[in-house]
This record gives structure tokens, C-alpha cells and sequence, in this order.
């Protein structure tokens, strides 16, 4: 039964059906509050199915998509700005 659910299915549940498919699986859920139910239920998904649960951003970073030149001079700013934060930190 729980190799059909996946980690974002478990994640978004609620306690109800959390307790039902706990309960279904031969864990008694009395005792157990959410968290304690979706860690168990977690451990029963095969890890291919956890892991497809987490997905990553594939937009680029800002920077990335200006000129050499434009990046250049962001990151120098960035690197100015820092060590004036860092200057006003210290004082």
C-alpha cells in the first residue's frame, strides 16, 4: 500500500489519512502525532519515489544571463556592498 504513495503525498496529507494508511500498515497511530506518522509512512517509500518528490529550480541564476562584462561589474559591486556591510558591522 505504501509503495504507491509518494513523499509528497505523504507531506500533504492530512493527520486523518495519515492515521488510516499508518493503521493499514500494521502501525497503531494512537500514540503517533503528524509528524511522528509521516516519518514512519516516509520510511516505507522506496527511495526512487522520495527523491522524485524534491524538485530542483531549473531557472538560471540573474546574473548568468548578462554580458561577461555586466557580470563582472555585478559581482564587483556585490563584492563593494559586502565589505561596506562588513565596515559597518565592525564600527
Amino acid at each position: 500500500m505504501a509503495t504507491s504513495l509518494t513523499a509528497c503525498d505523504i507531506l500533504t496529507m492530512t493527520s486523518e489519512d495519515g492515521r488510516k494508511y499508518v493503521s493499514d500498515l500494521g502501525q497503531d497511530p494512537k500514540n503517533m502525532i503528524e509528524t511522528d506518522m509521516q516519518t514512519w509512512l516516509l520510511e516505507k517509500v522506496p527511495p526512487s519515489e522520495a527523491a522524485s518528490a524534491v524538485k530542483t529550480p531549473t531557472t538560471t541564476s540573474f546574473p548568468s544571463k548578462l554580458s561577461p562584462e555586466m557580470q563582472l561589474q555585478y559581482y564587483l559591486k556585490k563584492e563593494e556592498q559586502e565589505k561596506q556591510f562588513e565596515f559597518a558591522r565592525l564600527k
